[in-house]
C-alpha cells in the first residue's frame, strides 16, 4: 500500500457522509468517542500515526498529516523553477519570464517587457554567462535564433543562458531541482535553449537532468485519495502554503518550493528516500498516474526540438505558470 492509501472506500453521502470523502472499510472504533464505527459509515482523517476512523459528526475537517521533525531531503538546498510562456505548446511558445527560488539562496527572477529582459533580485542583471555549473557558452551555438519574436517579446539568449547555468548548478551539486509540473517546465526551456542556439540542459548534464522533485507528482501519491483538486492553487490549499498571485512565475516557484518541504515533512516515507531514489521513484510513480493517457509527455520531460512561434489559437490565452 502507497504511502497515504487507506483501506477504504468512497463515501456515497448515506448516514451523514460527506461526498467525495473515504470512508472506513472495516467496522473500527471513533478516533474521538470510542464508540464502534460499522464498515462503510466512518469517515477518513490522517491522525498523527496514520488514518483514523471518525463518526462523521465528530470528523475534524479534512487535512494533510501532521508535520513529523524528521530528517528528509526537505531540509537539504532546493530551487525552485517556474515559467510564464505565450501558451502550453512547449516547442512553439516563449517563455516571457521565469523565477527560481532557493531554500538558501538569492531569488532570481526575469521578464521580457516590450521586448527588453528585466531582472530582479540578487543576481547580476544583464549577465549572459553560464552560471557556476554551466558547461554552454554565453554566446549562441552554431544557428543562432531561429525563429519570429511573439509581440509580447520573449526572454534573450543571454537571459536564457543564465537561468540554465543556475538550474545546472543546481543539478550538477546534486541537489534538487523542484518544478511544478516539470514536464510541460523543462521540455518549454529545453526547445527555447535550442531555439537560440544554446546548450540545452540534457547536454549540460551528461549524467542526465536530475535529480528533479515535482510536487505535483508527490501528491498525487502520497495522497491518492483526499479530497479536492490538484491545482497548484488548491494544492497550496491543502497544504496552508501561501499563494496570493497564482500564474505568477515568482509566486509559483515560492509555493511550488514551500510544498515539496511540506509534502516530504508530513509523509516520512517520502522525506527518508534519497535524491536519486526519490527521483526514480516519481519515473515509476507517474508512470502510474498517466497510465490513463498514453499521450501524457515523459517525465521529468520529453526533449523537443523548436518550432516556429505562431499565436495560439483563438480563445486559448497564454500560460503564466
Amino acid at each position: 500500500m502507497s504511502p497515504g492509501e487507506p483501506a477504504g472506500g468512497r463515501a456515497v453521502g448515506r448516514g451523514g457522509e460527506r461526498p467525495g470523502e473515504r470512508t472506513n472499510a472495516y467496522d473500527d472504533v471513533c478516533a474521538e468517542c470510542g464508540g464502534p464505527v460499522p464498515a462503510g459509515t466512518g469517515l477518513l482523517r490522517h491522525g498523527p500515526t496514520g488514518w483514523e476512523v471518525h463518526h462523521p459528526e465528530h470528523a475534524p475537517a479534512p487535512g494533510p498529516p501532521p508535520r513529523g521533525d524528521h530528517p528528509g531531503w526537505h531540509r537539504r538546498p532546493l530551487l525552485s523553477l517556474d515559467i510564464g510562456a505565450t501558451g502550453h505548446r512547449p516547442a512553439v511558445d516563449r517563455i516571457v519570464s521565469a523565477a527560481l527560488r532557493s531554500s538558501e539562496g538569492p531569488a532570481h527572477d526575469w521578464r521580457a517587457e516590450g521586448g527588453e529582459d528585466t531582472e530582479s533580485g540578487e543576481g547580476e542583471p544583464g549577465k549572459g554567462g553560464s552560471g557556476d555549473g554551466g558547461s554552454g557558452a554565453g554566446e549562441p551555438r552554431e544557428g543562432g535564433s531561429r525563429t519570429a519574436e511573439p509581440r509580447e517579446g520573449a526572454l534573450s539568449p543571454a537571459v536564457l543562458d543564465e537561468l540554465a547555468g543556475l538550474v545546472t548548478a543546481q543539478l550538477a551539486a546534486g541537489e534538487l531541482l523542484v518544478v511544478w509540473f516539470a514536464p510541460y517546465v523543462l521540455a518549454t526551456l529545453h526547445a527555447e535553449l535550442l531555439r537560440h542556439g544554446l546548450t540545452p540542459l540534457t547536454e549540460r548534464l551528461p549524467a542526465g537532468v536530475a535529480p528533479v522533485c515535482d510536487p505535483l507528482v508527490l501528491d498525487r501519491h502520497a495522497d491518492r485519495y483526499r479530497p479536492g483538486g490538484r491545482s497548484l492553487p488548491a494544492v497550496a490549499d491543502w497544504y496552508g502554503v501561501p499563494l496570493d498571485h497564482p500564474g505568477d512565475p515568482a509566486a509559483d516557484a515560492a509555493a511550488a518550493l514551500a510544498l515539496a518541504q511540506e509534502i516530504a515533512a508530513r509523509h516520512p516515507p517520502l522525506a527518508r528516500l534519497s535524491r536519486p531514489a526519490l527521483h526514480a521513484q516519481q519515473l515509476l510513480w507517474y508512470a502510474d498516474q498517466m497510465r490513463r493517457h498514453p499521450d501524457a509527455p515523459d517525465w521529468p520531460f520529453t526533449p523537443v526540438d523548436p518550432e516556429p512561434w505562431e499565436p495560439p489559437p483563438h480563445g486559448s490565452g497564454s500560460r503564466t505558470s
